[in-house]
């Protein structure tokens, strides 16, 4: 795929149903835990199925339906990283504005295709000034 290609992610269930499942587990142990590992999960899957992340040209947008929520364009970008390689369950990236910590609700591997050909120049291991 070309850079200046907008492209839509694929939500990604894997993480949220992971989570539910081990809160299911969790709530034959203890149920008060148990419950709230769930409810995260089901929060999580909800999310999944409600958000996008839209790579265009220019910047990754957080979209529901059609409506932006937010925009990080790519020039304000400093460093990103994807933690838990096999499976990517978090994304770590700081831009000028701050630092965000995203979890991984959409397809992690064409996460990880679109950072690195849009921002395979912006990487916290390059930028030790940036670095966490």
């Amino acid at each position: 795929m070309d850079a200046a290609e907008t492209v839509v992610l694929a939500p990604g269930l894997r993480l949220p149903l992971a989570i539910l499942l081990l809160g299911s587990l969790l709530c034959l142990v203890n149920l008060a835990t148990g419950g709230a590992v769930a409810v995260l999960g089901l929060t999580l899957l909800f999310q999944s199925v409600r958000l996008r992340l839209v790579f265009t040209p220019d910047a990754l947008e957080l979209h529901n339906g059609s409506v932006v929520l937010r925009c990080f364009p790519y020039k304000n970008w400093r460093g990103w990283s994807l933690f838990w390689k096999p499976l990517p369950i978090l994304l770590y990236f700081r831009e000028v504005n701050g630092i965000h910590f995203v979890p991984v609700i959409v397809d992690g591997q064409g996460l990880r295709q679109q950072l690195e050909q849009r921002l395979g120049h912006v990487n916290v291991a390059t930028n030790s000034a940036d670095a966490i």
